[in-house]
């Protein structure tokens, strides 16, 4: 069989950008979630990534609940130089409800997410008042199933490690919209292999973890 194309996402692009965060994060040792917010040029202007276990950056938050990627791009923002209206959130992760309420309230009118989140996403909630409707926020969700695979399997590995008191719950949702990714963080987590690949370049990583997904959906 001829190898399989790997289409990471081109390094400055907004993705690009959400995708290291998310990385990073992981490597970290903290939720694998990143963000970006670009300007209608598609020029990054802030980013950001979770830091609830790991140290706040300059601007940011870290060492709490709430230093979640989505609170720290938007704190990372010139709130001087750059209209939020005029901005896009791309985020690694559909967005949790504290994630929603900080996009509202920074009047961030565009909002791209690569991967469902079916436990704690909660993009609906931008429909559920009249005040939040208001704000029409232009949302898109997962439109690359290898970027969407990767990121599920490695958050599925993450919260089995980090064995938080609602996991089996995430871990069943997310088998439901990507039983391949799910299955591969699943033998990330028993096998060990993480502590190896969060030592890697995020390229290398990406290309392996996309092939293996890709296969057991071919049935190789």
């Amino acid at each position: 069989m001829a190898p399989m194309y790997v289409n990471v996402p081109k390094p400055g692009s907004p993705w690009r950008v959400a995708l290291e965060q998310a990385w990073a994060a992981y490597a970290a040792g903290t939720v694998p979630v990143g963000a970006a917010i670009a300007d209608v040029h598609g020029v990054v202007v802030a980013q950001g990534r979770n830091r609830i276990w790991d140290e706040p950056a300059p601007g940011q938050i870290g060492r709490t609940r709430l230093a979640h990627a989505e609170v720290n791009a938007i704190l990372a923002l010139s709130a001087e130089s750059f209209d939020p209206r005029a901005l896009t959130l791309f985020t690694t992760a559909e967005p949790c409800p504290l994630c929603v309420g900080a996009i509202l309230m920074a009047n961030i009118r565009a909002l791209r997410y690569a991967s469902r989140e079916p436990f704690a996403g909660s993009v609906a909630m931008l429909r559920a008042t009249p005040y939040v409707r208001s704000k029409e926020v232009s949302v898109h969700g997962p439109n690359d199933s290898q970027l969407e695979g990767f990121l599920i399997a490695i958050a599925t590995e993450f919260h089995l490690r980090a064995a938080g008191p609602r996991v089996a719950e995430l871990v069943a949702l997310s088998a439901v919209v990507r039983p391949d990714a799910v299955a591969l963080g699943e033998r990330l987590y028993r096998s060990g292999e993480w502590q190896a690949l969060r030592t890697k370049r995020l390229e290398e990583v990406f290309s392996l973890l996309v092939q293996t997904v890709d296969s057991s959906l071919q049935g190789v």
